[in-house]
């Protein structure tokens, strides 16, 4: 059998975690790909998939070889899509990891677009923080990543806006008096945050200023926080692109100092993207503001 399809079964198994699963997904029975991956594990001589109550996961030995695995398809996918530009034509798949905000603002214009122009496309989107996107680009998990301006080089980054941070309270709190809040007029007050690792911009600035210690509830969702702040359990930090798809009961307003998140794009490598990221790339260049 081809050796990128065993890889592709073997990774959608991991992937979906059964047998049944990844045979939905690519159009085998479940016996077909028993008996492929015994086909495979014979050719490689190593285990790779443990039968367990939940389903299927790999052996040592198999988690050993994964990021060659994603590396392999990767590249197939990539000739493929190169083979496709060529004709003039636009498809294959692409994995994007996303704050939650910009989720709902520039992806629906983004997959809006692909879906009108280029329908064979398909978008799959991991809402996750910046620490699991900079682990995925890594790892080959993701293709691209919409996120903040990484505090290493560990990827390419292409910045697209400058996102105010904004501090943001329930209405007729006392720091509406302030055109600009002053970081210090923060103490005392309880805040709601983001975690450390999903939101770094709105930590750092805590983490500069000495506030941490006010921080009473952390959670990963940028609206669980504007949901909490709303319920007047605090005040928060949050990026204003936040705000612009979660109207509510709430006032917010620029610190003293300014701060702003660069927003962007990361990927693990710019001279290595295949067309349809770089398409993607170029399309959020030309057209989100």
């Amino acid at each position: 059998m081809n050796t990128f399809k065993m890889v592709k079964v073997f990774l959608t198994s991991i992937d979906s975690g059964s047998f049944t699963r990844a045979g939905e997904i690519l159009g085998y029975t479940q016996s077909n790909l028993t008996q492929m991956m015994k086909s495979f594990e014979d050719e490689l001589g190593i285990p790779l998939l443990i039968k367990t109550k939940k389903g299927v996961e790999p052996t040592s030995e198999a988690k050993m070889l994964i990021p060659a695995m994603r590396s392999m398809i990767a590249q197939e996918e990539r000739f493929l899509q190169e083979a496709d530009e060529i004709r003039g034509i636009h498809r294959g798949s692409i994995r994007i990891g996303s704050y939650v905000s910009t989720s709902s603002t520039w992806l629906p214009q983004v997959i809006g677009y692909y879906q009108r122009e280029y329908p064979e496309v398909e978008f799959n989107i991991v809402e996750s923080g910046q620490e699991e996107m900079l682990r995925g680009l890594l790892a080959g998990d993701l293709d691209l990543a919409l996120m903040s301006a990484p505090e290493n080089n560990e990827v390419d980054f292409i910045p697209i806006l400058e996102d105010p941070m904004v501090v943001v309270f329930p209405p007729d709190h006392v720091l509406a008096e302030y055109d600009y809040v002053p970081l210090n007029e923060l103490k005392g007050h309880p805040l709601i945050m983001t975690y450390r690792e999903y939101d770094t911009d709105a930590n750092k600035i805590l983490f500069d200023a000495g506030l941490e210690s006010f921080v009473k509830y952390r959670s990963k969702d940028d609206f669980a926080v504007l949901a909490m702040v709303q319920h007047g359990l605090g005040i928060s930090i949050l990026p204003k692109l936040t705000l612009e798809r979660f109207p509510g009961s709430y006032e917010y307003r620029m610190l003293d100092p300014e701060s702003y998140r660069s927003l962007g794009i990361g990927i693990r490598s710019i001279k290595g993207a295949g067309p349809l990221a770089r398409s993607v790339i170029n399309y959020i260049k030309e057209n989100i503001r």
